[in-house]
């Protein structure tokens, strides 16, 4: 089973979304955006979802960030509609998205979807990193791979 897919955040940020993954893969065909911007009110903002939400009762929806307007409103339609297969993934990083829309094209097993979600949300939170992670080492001076001893400060 295909899902529709939707973007939803603050500014243009899910028009950004857009934009990186027609960059990294070609298309967006099945996705859509829903900016909350200034020419949007949140009421206009609401219905669009709504529609939305009428219109596919299978919907993976990313928010950009977890408790802002745009997650709180989706968060909202989804409970009160109380369908079996709309999902909102919130604070969705770019790799996730790109992870569950080409896991989408080919399509979806029903019955392992929740797992599927959860097992994708856990792998991107792995890949969430701080460079350099100067925790680990100890050290205010993170020496540079394969530089020369003289070339250490990237002079």
């Amino acid at each position: 089973m295909n899902y529709a897919m939707a973007i939803v955040g603050h500014g243009r940020y899910p028009e950004g979304v857009l934009s990186a993954l027609k960059l990294l893969i070609g298309t967006t065909e099945g996705m859509t955006a829903f900016n909350l911007d200034e020419n949007t009110t949140h009421e206009r903002f609401e219905q669009c979802l709504n529609d939305f939400l009428k219109e596919n009762k299978h919907a993976i929806i990313f928010a950009d960030m977890t408790g802002g307007a745009p997650h709180q409103i989706v968060s909202r339609l989804i409970i009160e509609k109380n369908q079996p297969h709309q999902y909102i993934i919130s604070s969705a990083p770019l790799n996730l998205i790109l992870d569950l829309y080409a896991k989408n094209m080919s399509g979806f097993e029903d019955n392992a979807i929740e797992e599927t979600l959860r097992h994708t949300v856990e792998l991107s939170k792995q890949l969430i990193e701080i460079l350099p992670d100067r925790m680990k080492t100890n050290s205010t001076k993170v020496p540079i791979p394969n530089a020369a001893p003289d070339e250490e400060d990237g002079i």
